[in-house]
């Protein structure tokens, strides 16, 4: 009995850890998303289409041999993988815009705002308990998420060339906005994806493909109305010299934009979100909650070396608050804080 024991913790043991390998790779690669929509340089709602096409390409085969092994998802899996697209689409789309008008870096940390949301959809739809410091944590991520955005620092002087409103909002507000919009349908596709897990039997691969294809409503939809002077663009850039002009065009797309681009739908999206999914699936809530935290900060630290990305002081305490109350709300500092001794 205590070598069946032994071997079997050592089995769980060896899953445990080809698991929590598997979603550090896809961390790792999740967190050169951001940098990679601002190198790829296409129009936002443009580089939304392609990488959920892309993406969805490459997990087609995939979903389809998952058919085979596991079975079709159930009616109900696939109403909630399609609704967790559309959010994830609209999710995207706004953080495309707050990558180029707040920063990769910014953007990845407002995206955190999600740890207030899906809580709040848990117990408003399946009246799942909400702990108490959830109402103390809330206000106080509110709070950060503002900070970071840059909507507490003095008003930066004009850079010449870059437009100083979008949509007739400053730049800073809107690029601030636009990312705490993405973590707020960020939370929305988690709370679906979720649902759409505990009803079906083990499948994944399925429910990301057709999330990734309805992923695909939403940039359409924006172009038609807020984008159809441009129109679904693969000729000319976002940015032209690292900046937004502030009137016309970015420079033309190159060879080396769509290689990104092509990256950003097959590594960004299906690499990441499979390896990502594989590992939560796997691994204990808390575990995987401090895990996802290492890929907002690694994305600073790509951006300050890839773009000279500088946050105030003020961005960087923001920055500190959401992450640390993304991890006291996940119960992550319980874990690694000392409580105290058992009697």
């Amino acid at each position: 009995m205590t070598t069946t024991n032994a071997s079997s913790s050592s089995a769980h043991s060896s899953g445990n850890g080809k698991a929590y390998i598997i979603i550090l790779l896809g961390l790792l690669a999740h967190a050169f998303t951001a940098p990679m929509v601002k190198i790829a340089n296409f129009e936002p709602f443009t580089s939304v289409i392609l990488r959920c096409g892309i993406g969805a390409l490459c997990m087609l085969p995939f979903a389809f041999h998952e058919i085979k092994k596991l079975g079709a998802l159930n009616k109900m899996g696939i109403v909630y993988s399609i609704v967790a697209g559309l959010f994830l689409g609209i999710d995207f789309c706004c953080f495309n815009l707050s990558i180029f008008y707040a920063g990769a870096g910014i953007a990845s940390i407002l995206l955190n705002i999600q740890v207030i949301v899906l809580p709040a959809l848990a117990f408003i739809f399946d009246r799942e308990k909400i702990e108490k410091s959830y109402y103390i944590v809330a206000p106080i991520m509110i709070i950060g998420v503002a900070m970071s955005g840059g909507l507490f620092d003095p008003p930066a002087p004009p850079v010449p060339g870059a437009p100083e409103s979008v949509f007739g909002m400053d730049v800073t507000l809107f690029g601030t906005l636009t990312g705490a919009l993405s973590g707020f349908c960020y939370g929305f596709y988690l709370y679906f994806a979720r649902k759409a897990s505990r009803i079906n039997h083990g499948q994944f691969l399925q429910p990301m493909t057709l999330s990734s294809i309805a992923q695909l409503v939403a940039p359409v939809i924006a172009i038609v109305l807020l984008s159809h002077d441009r129109g679904f663009d693969v000729v000319h850039g976002m940015m032209a010299n690292g900046l937004v002009p502030a009137q016309g065009v970015g420079t033309d797309i190159t060879a080396m934009n769509w290689v990104f681009a092509i990256l950003l739908g097959s590594v960004g999206q299906a690499v990441v979100w499979t390896f990502i999914q594989y590992g939560s699936m796997r691994l204990e809530p808390t575990h995987v909650a401090g895990l996802l935290l290492l890929s907002p900060v690694a994305t600073l630290a790509i951006s300050f070396g890839l773009f000279h990305e500088v946050p105030s002081m003020l961005q960087l305490l923001g920055a500190v608050i959401v992450l640390l109350a993304v991890s006291y709300q996940n119960g992550l500092l319980k874990k690694v804080l000392p409580g105290k001794s058992a009697a």
